[in-house]
């Protein structure tokens, strides 16, 4: 009896049978692909993702993503992996382990910097992430059953900010800030009105897409008139900010900041929380330890005081070559004809452009054209889209791009490349148009060429 040599895959993945019908095909494809048995093949096997990921974002395309970044020689050279297996629970001279002094050191070198760039008084540097952070402030400043004030997602708020994500894990009732879609930024003219009638007890703005500065002394002062705790969401900005090119929130009336240490702060994956207030720091530190985690990764330290004091030092300088790569482009891809939001006051303020993409198939779509052809960007919610609709924008971030050795001579070119990946299909273009593009770009602001472009 002849039997079929045909392989009968599985229906759903066994890794996650629970994802999405999108998802299963490219599960079930890499678990077939990697079945790796041995220490040495999956040795193997991981060095050849970590050198073709590599390829991919640095030889053949060009990272477009707003919430990305590549880290300088510097603040690489100070990972040192023998402290990412080393608890070191509590404050400096108390810690509960032994033989951890150096670590201590650390703490203090990594949060005097971190809040030296941020023009604060005090850091917390121990939160895994932007999102663990802002969960810190719900935990130190609201109670179950509060209602918090936050931009709606067509407004620019984060996940960690709504009601479906982390604030409903504290159990926060959240609201929408009335929003002025032509400032970019909370309507003066009805916040006073919406907080005497929704008494939020934290107000909460900054967040995913920022381009221009809040007004935050308007937001302040109303958020004084119902005792309202005012938190800003840097993740996206703090690089800048610290820079000295963008508002300082703690000075303008933000509480306390909290911001994601990668992005454009250009550190290592993680977050951190400032404040001059040091009854405010006080809380956040206790909501990071030990309520929402004991032990931490002490390798991320040295990086994030390295690039905290580069992101300060500008030198060499990326933010405002970022900034004005940024307008560029916007300027370009208006010009030749896409909508780009907030043309009228120059586009952009941040290192983010945002395109609206909705006669083009949403912002989805387009992230998947643009994929095709090598340039890495990402799907955003924008003001007056439909609310019941996926993302209907492009956003953009020219943050790695600079720093790979980008420049504002190549605006025009980056905007053609992206308006023909935006306007047609990837297979009308030759990808390594691309590729040609990313080497034109030199060698990276340390004078490093791009990995693998040279022997």
């Amino acid at each position: 009896m002849n039997q079929s040599l045909t392989t009968v895959r599985p229906a759903t993945s066994s890794t996650a049978p629970w994802a999405s019908s999108a998802a299963q095909d490219r599960l079930r494809f890499l678990e077939q692909t990697h079945t790796e048995s041995t220490p040495d093949r999956v040795a193997a096997s991981v060095a050849v993702s970590q050198a073709a990921f590599r390829r991919r974002i640095d030889v053949q395309g060009i990272s477009l993503y707003a919430g990305s970044n590549v880290v300088s020689p510097a603040v690489e050279a100070a990972h040192d992996t023998a402290m990412a297996t080393r608890p070191a629970l509590g404050w400096p001279g108390e810690k509960v382990q032994p033989g951890v002094q150096e670590i201590e050191e650390l703490e203090v070198i990594t949060s005097r910097q971190v809040a030296c760039a941020m023009n604060a008084a005090y850091a917390e540097v121990r939160f895994l992430t932007a999102t663990m952070a802002n969960l810190a402030a719900y935990i130190a400043f609201t109670q179950p059953g509060d209602t918090i004030a936050i931009l709606s997602p067509e407004s620019g708020s984060h996940a960690s900010h709504q009601q479906q994500g982390t604030a409903g894990i504290r159990g926060l009732r959240t609201v929408f800030l009335p929003y002025d879609a032509e400032t970019f930024d909370v309507d003066p003219t009805r916040i006073e009105r919406f907080v005497d009638e929704t008494q939020p007890k934290l107000i909460l703005v900054g967040g995913s897409v920022t381009l221009f500065p809040h007004d935050l002394a308007v937001i302040r002062a109303a958020a004084d008139r119902v005792g309202a705790f005012l938190l800003y969401d840097a993740s996206h900005t703090a690089g800048l900010i610290a820079a000295g090119l963008f508002q300082k929130p703690l000075a303008e009336g933000a509480h306390a900041v909290t911001f994601s240490t990668y992005k454009t702060f250009a550190g290592p994956a993680g977050g951190a929380a400032v404040t001059n207030d040091p009854a405010i720091a006080e809380k956040l530190s206790n909501a990071a330890y030990p309520v929402l985690s004991s032990n931490y990764d002490a390798s991320r330290l040295g990086p994030l005081a390295v690039a905290a004091a580069e992101a300060a030092a500008q030198s060499p300088a990326w933010a405002e070559p970022t900034v004005a790569l940024a307008k560029g482009v916007g300027q370009h891809l208006e010009e030749l004809g896409l909508t780009v939001l907030g043309s009228n006051r120059g586009f952009t303020e941040t290192h983010q452009v945002v395109v609206d993409a909705t006669g083009h198939g949403g912002g989805q779509e387009v992230v998947r054209k643009l994929e095709r052809v090598g340039l890495y960007a990402g799907a955003c919610r924008i003001p007056r889209q439909n609310a019941k609709s996926g993302p209907q924008g492009l956003r953009l971030g020219l943050q790695e791009a600079v720093r790979r050795g980008a420049t504002i001579s190549h605006a025009g070119r980056i905007a053609e490349i992206i308006y023909q990946g935006v306007t047609s299909w990837p297979d009308k273009l030759d990808n390594s148009q691309v590729a040609h593009l990313r080497q034109s770009f030199g060698n990276d602001i340390w004078g490093r060429p791009a990995t693998g472009l040279h022997p």
